[in-house]
C-alpha cells in the first residue's frame, strides 16, 4: 500500500523534472489517470481566481447570491477545460500523425492533461496570495488606469516563469507520447493553429 501512494504522488513531482519518463510511465500504465481531474482544475482555479481577484479589488458585484455564481462560473470553467482536452485530443492525435507520430487520442490527452501541472501550481499559488492578503489585486487610479502592487508584479514573473516552463513540459510530454522530439511536437501544435488562422483570414476576405 505505501509504495502504490508513492507511485500516485511521484508524477506530480517528476513531471517538472522528467516529463519525458514520467509521461511515459502513465501512459504504459493507465492513460486515463487523473486525466480528467487535472484538465477541469486549471481552469477552474483561473474561474475562481478571477471572481475573487475582481471582488478583492472592488470591480466585481459581491451579493448573496455572489457564492452561487462563483460556482456556476467554476463548474462551467471545469466542464470547458474537459471539452478542450478531447478537442486536443483528437487535434493534435491527427496533426502528430502527419509529422510521423503514434500516439493514440488517449495518449494525446495524457500529455495534455499531466503538462497542467505547472499551470495549476501557478493558479493554486495565486490564489493562495489573494485569499491570504500576500498580494493586492489591481486597483483602478485616477482616469481609470490600473495600479499594480510590486508583489502582484513578482507574482506575474513568477506566473510568466511557470508558464513558459509549462509549455517546454507539454512539448517533452506531446513529443514523447508520438514518439518524436519536442521540436517536431512544436509542429504538431503550430499546423492547427496555421490552419484556423488561414480559415480566418479566408473568411475575413470573403466578407
Amino acid at each position: 500500500m505505501p509504495n502504490a501512494a508513492t507511485d500516485s504522488i511521484t508524477p506530480f513531482f517528476t513531471i517538472w523534472t522528467e516529463p519525458r519518463a514520467t509521461i511515459r510511465r502513465i501512459v504504459d500504465s493507465d492513460p486515463t489517470r487523473h486525466v480528467l481531474v487535472l484538465a477541469a482544475i486549471a481552469p477552474a482555479l483561473a474561474a475562481l481566481e478571477s471572481k475573487w481577484s475582481k471582488a478583492l479589488g472592488g470591480a466585481g458585484n459581491v451579493s448573496a447570491l455572489w457564492p452561487i455564481g462563483v460556482a456556476f462560473s467554476v463548474v462551467v470553467a471545469a466542464l470547458v477545460g474537459i471539452a478542450v482536452l478531447y478537442l486536443n485530443g483528437v487535434v493534435l492525435r491527427w496533426s502528430g500523425a502527419l509529422l510521423g507520430g503514434t500516439a493514440t487520442s488517449t495518449e494525446v490527452r495524457a500529455a495534455a492533461a499531466w503538462s497542467q501541472i505547472p499551470s495549476i501550481t501557478a493558479g493554486a499559488i495565486t490564489l493562495a496570495a489573494l485569499l491570504t492578503g500576500a498580494i493586492a489585486p489591481l486597483q483602478t487610479g485616477a482616469g481609470g488606469a490600473l495600479k499594480a502592487t510590486p508583489q502582484l508584479v513578482e507574482l506575474g514573473l513568477l506566473n510568466g516563469i511557470l508558464g513558459i516552463w509549462g509549455f517546454v513540459v507539454s512539448l517533452k510530454c506531446l513529443g514523447e507520447v508520438h514518439r518524436f522530439s519536442a521540436w517536431r511536437a512544436l509542429g504538431a501544435i503550430l499546423i492547427p493553429l496555421v490552419i484556423v488562422i488561414a480559415i480566418i483570414i479566408a473568411i475575413a476576405k470573403l466578407l
